[in-house]
């Protein structure tokens, strides 16, 4: 195994001497990829090293430059010059006093391996003396952090923690580089062999937009105590649910099958990202060209950018030391929104993925051309695109991943059936997604093949139904360890796990693949067992189908839960809740989805809002107000975002006569003149009231999922928000 039994092995050494910079963690992680189920074409330079992540504190009065850094007695250039790494970055060059930063290496040679001994330096640009050194052996460690998540607003962070040693360990202080945390939950605080935790902080002061975050977890082990670190950008996390392009005429449709994100061009002054997206609903995957760059300087915050794409599989023909610079440029000209790439070969997956903040990929199993070994020229299994996704997770922790899902695009290497079928469509989804990406980008959505196979183009409607009930819990999520699932050989089970749900996915292996589509043999009676996480105790337990929602048979004793399903046909996702009603909520959500298939979006989405306003001196009298698109760049007094994931199942409010279930509404400014309350009626509406206590008026900014207003509030009055869920 490459994975050391417990901290101890391998830790890193610091010198005695009184450097000004104190070693405060040493990751290593050796580059792996599936080699056994997957063949690639090409594998000519098998990555040989790993990444080594060296987190370090100036302890000093003063600042510390950085000249270079030094590796086992040689100085970075020869590892650089030499072809021995893939690339390295540091995020400061200045060190001020009690400032933590981080280098990055990402080794290939041999130099790298598990195992091989290491000497670290870091020399001083005033002094021309070692300003850090440590020693070591590079050796990944058994508690890891493979999820860093960044709510909305960037003052709450979620810390996952995973045990993939044999020794039990107890969870300490956990710290936020710079940050005060006033609150923090803590999920599995024993962390088993195996196992899983999460911690939520909660941040005084937030973070600014591409700041770098560093987390920072104790733990006690036999005896003995020691950390864990990992690191981020800060941005707000989103799942999208996306596709490669829009035109015009295609916005209709596109968000009626609940598509919400694009491909767009570098252009941020078109009509697109002044008028179109705000309208519509979307937000876009911006295409970005060296030559716009002066464009994106002067472009101000805008909640329409999900992401800046910077190429589309440059793991085929671009070195990553050019991404790597693409992407310092790109930081350096718009720091608003992260940067992202599609990689298309799991053998390069660790050089590329972790320069950019959102790595993705893209690996099709039928009907398409494909960087593996086929049995078939027109497809392979369909387990394969989970693999690849499950690869891409581990070169990119702990930050989130997207990825492609096979849609409607027509290749010709199946002429019989170019597109998916809805069952390998649905299977190839739920591999996706039970690896733990955290964002579904289909290819594509053309309306040619939608035309010909209306089945299929149904199945993403449908599916899309789904990934909405379901993209709040996937953020938050993350897989557990397969060791804990039993489950029959012809079938994959994966389950991820929250701070109070477990998501179980389910694909069916039984199938023969054919020129004409795969043939699935349907699996009856199908139990599996899953050795749930110490806090969870589930209530309740629903399967989230693309028709509908349906409670699902289930036993849970002494911290097992054994599942049960008549039919498994292709695929399938199921939700334990520790909470008793949470199939009530999930129905509530639906209501608001499948409304979403007859609306008219060219009306606009503020057009979905109704806004009651009522002054306090004249309670009596509720006047009803129209709201306003939300500027790009507009300074208001106050940004709330409201978060549907979780809403409080526990205590409920009436409003009306009817019960409401709280939402989470996050405060960005902390206007001490302002209160708010958010709920989900049963209905599938969010209603959000919203009060003025000043006497002078106060703007205010509402983000929900794709929806993103303004209004302005009188003084002393309340206003109160209706609209369908998003």
């Amino acid at each position: 195994s490459l994975i050391a039994e417990d901290g101890e092995k391998g830790k890193a050494s610091a010198s005695t001497d009184p450097f000004p910079l104190r070693v405060d963690y040493v990751h290593y992680r050796p580059a792996t990829y599936e080699t056994r189920m997957v063949q690639e074409n090409e594998d000519v330079h098998p990555n040989r090293g790993g990444l080594v992540y060296l987190y370090y504190t100036n302890t000093t009065d003063e600042a510390v430059d950085l000249a270079y850094w030094r590796l086992n007695h040689h100085d970075e250039s020869v590892w650089r010059l030499d072809n021995l790494i893939c690339w390295d970055r540091r995020y400061d060059s200045r060190i001020l006093p009690g400032q933590t930063s981080v280098l990055e290496i990402n080794g290939v040679s041999e130099d790298f391996q598990a195992g091989k001994p290491y000497h670290l330096e870091w020399i001083d640009k005033r002094t021309w003396q070692t300003s850090l050194e440590c020693v070591g052996s590079f050796v990944q460690g058994p508690i890891s952090i493979p999820l860093i998540r960044v709510h909305k607003g960037l003052k709450t962070v979620d810390v996952h923690l995973r045990n993939q040693g044999n020794a039990a360990a107890d969870i300490g202080d956990m710290t936020i580089a710079g940050k005060k945390i006033i609150s923090s939950t803590l999920v599995g605080k024993r962390l088993e062999p195996q196992g899983h935790a999460i911690c939520r902080l909660e941040l005084d002061d937030g973070f600014s937009r591409s700041e770098l975050l560093i987390a920072k977890v104790d733990y006690h082990q036999r005896g003995k105590t020691h950390q864990v670190m990992a690191h981020r950008r800060a941005f707000a996390d989103n799942f999208p649910i996306g596709t490669w392009g829009a035109e015009p005429e295609q916005y209709p449709s596109q968000r009626k099958h609940h598509i919400d994100t694009c491909v767009k061009g570098g252009d941020p002054t078109s009509a697109f990202y002044r008028k179109e997206a705000l309208r519509f609903g979307y937000r876009s995957l911006s295409s970005v060209h060296l030559n716009h760059m002066a464009l994106w300087k002067e472009e101000a915050p805008n909640p329409i950018i999900a992401c800046l794409q910077l190429s589309d599989e440059p793991d085929w023909v671009t070195h990553p030391q050019q991404v790597l610079l693409q992407d310092n440029l790109v930081r350096r000209s718009y720091s608003h929104a992260p940067t992202m790439t599609t990689l298309c070969r799991n053998v390069t997956f660790f050089e590329y993925a972790p320069i950019v903040d959102l790595p993705c990929m893209d690996h099709y199993c039928v009907t398409a051309p494909s960087t593996s070994q086929w049995p078939n020229v027109f497809g392979t299994r369909l387990e394969e695109t989970g693999i690849y996704t499950r690869d891409l997770k581990v070169a990119s922790e702990p930050k989130p991943i997207w990825v492609w899902s096979q849609g409607l695009f027509d290749w010709d290497e199946r002429p019989e059936q170019s597109v998916p079928t809805p069952e390998e469509l649905g299977v190839q989804l739920v591999q996706n997604i039970g690896n733990g990406t955290k964002g579904i980008l289909w290819f594509t959505f053309r309306e040619g093949p939608g035309q010909q196979f209306p089945a299929t183009k149904k199945a993403i409607q449908e599916w899309g139904r789904v990934l909405r009930l379901l993209r709040g819990d996937l953020l938050e999520s993350e897989p557990m360890l397969p060791s804990g699932i039993n489950a029959p050989p012809t079938v994959d089970c994966f389950a991820l796990v929250t701070m109070s749900k477990l998501i179980v996915c389910l694909t069916n292996k039984q199938y023969l693949m054919a020129s004409s589509g795969y043939q699935f043999k349907p699996i009856k009676d199908l139990e599996v067992q899953i050795n749930l996480p110490s806090w969870m105790q589930p209530s309740g337990m629903v399967q989230l189908t693309p028709k509908g929602i349906q409670s699902v048979s289930h036993r849970y004793k002494e911290g097992k839960l054994v599942v049960s399903l008549d039919l498994l046909n292709d695929a399938a996702i199921l939700v334990a809740s520790n909470e008793p009603n949470a199939e009530d909520v999930y129905q509530a959500r639906l209501r608001s989805i499948l409304s979403d298939e007859d609306r008219d979006f060219s009306k606009g989405m503020c057009a979905l809002v109704e806004c009651r306003m009522q002054r306090h001196a004249q309670p009596e009298i509720q006047s009803s107000e129209e709201v306003m698109p939300l500027a790009i760049g507009a300074d208001v007094d106050e940004v709330l975002h409201i978060d549907i994931a979780e809403p409080s199942l526990a205590s409920t409010r009436t409003e009306g006569h009817e019960p409401a279930w709280n939402l989470k509404v996050s405060s960005k400014k902390g206007d001490q003149g302002l209160s708010q309350e958010g709920y989900l009626l049963p209905n599938g509406n969010i209603l959000c009231r919203i009060t003025n206590s000043k006497r002078q008026s106060r703007s205010v900014a509402i983000h929900q999922g794709n929806l993103c207003f303004m209004k302005t509030l009188p003084s002393e009055s309340t206003a109160m928000f209706t609209w369908p869920a998003r």
